[in-house]
């Protein structure tokens, strides 16, 4: 029975990596519209729907307790979100996602650190590779200057970020529903982009015809991708399920190169090799 589990996590978590994929490329469909706003309707859509979902199967009420972990979780969401969309105005979309899947390695020094699990040497194998991983892909441009740079330095805090809603969800999720849990995430991720978007004076609109670009980023990425990490985390460390989509570089620069024609460079397909090694190393040391 818990083998049957195992199987069943690892095909939703590989159906979330595929849905995830389009995360990036996506956004690339509305090029006027700020990053910002991208990430809030990407978080309001997803939680309308789950809402409404809910009205249908009523999902209980979420513990008064909860709340306080929730709303920390819903903000580093929003803060991740924020950053991984500055980052694909600015770099290539190969880089954004690469660096923006490195939550495994903030996870993993957590767990070490905070929580004193111990590391194997594989593990920390798997933590080395991926930073000198890290280091190839960026290139003698250490310190972040222009565009393409700027983008993988967002990415990457983007990457810490999530780590932390991935630690909270671990927690939250012991007794709490998947479609309960992010309902809330969701809402209160899409609250506090909706408070950047307004502070900071960005428009929040969008034409008719982004309707379609939106609906896509809240269902594929988001209701089919996060969802099933959310769900996943449950079963598994948050260094695992956040390792689960490492393959997620490698689909979002075949769409990049189906939809756009973007190809990554060599630094990047050597590097990322490397990171994605380092990152299925920690993967299978921490089961």
């Amino acid at each position: 029975m818990f083998h049957a589990m195992n199987q069943r996590i690892l095909i939703i978590l590989f159906v979330g990596l595929i849905g995830v994929s389009f995360g990036g490329p996506l956004a690339r469909f509305v090029p006027e519209m700020a990053a910002l706003t991208i990430a809030f309707w990407r978080m309001a859509g997803a939680s309308l729907l789950l809402w409404v979902y809910s009205g249908a199967k009523p999902q209980g009420k979420l513990p008064l307790d909860k709340f306080p972990m929730i709303i920390v979780a819903g903000i580093f969401l929003a803060l991740h979100f924020a950053c991984f969309y500055t980052a694909i105005k600015l770099a290539p979309i190969a880089n954004a996602t690469l660096f923006a899947t490195l939550a495994p390695l903030f996870t993993l020094i957590y767990e070490r650190l905070w929580l004193k699990r111990s590391l194997s040497r594989g593990a920390l194998v798997g933590l080395w590779l991926a930073f000198f991983g890290v280091v190839i892909v960026q290139g003698s441009n250490l310190n972040f200057s222009g565009d393409e740079s700027l983008g993988n330095f967002f990415a990457l805090i983007s990457s810490l970020f999530m780590s932390v809603v991935l630690i909270i969800a671990e927690r939250i999720r012991v007794d709490v529903g998947n479609t309960l849990y992010t309902r809330w995430l969701y809402l209160f991720a899409a609250v506090i982009l909706a408070i950047i978007v307004i502070s900071t004076g960005t428009e929040i609109s969008f034409q008719p015809a982004d309707v379609k670009w939106l609906l896509a980023l809240a269902i594929l990425p988001t209701l089919i991708g996060h969802n099933s990490m959310s769900y996943a985390v449950k079963y598994l460390r948050p260094t695992i399920v956040g390792t689960m989509p490492f393959g997620e570089p490698i689909g979002a620069s075949i769409l990049a190169w189906l939809f756009f024609g973007e190809l990554p460079g060599m630094s990047v397909v050597i590097g990322g090799s490397i990171v994605l090694v380092g990152l299925l190393i920690i993967s299978r040391n921490r089961a």
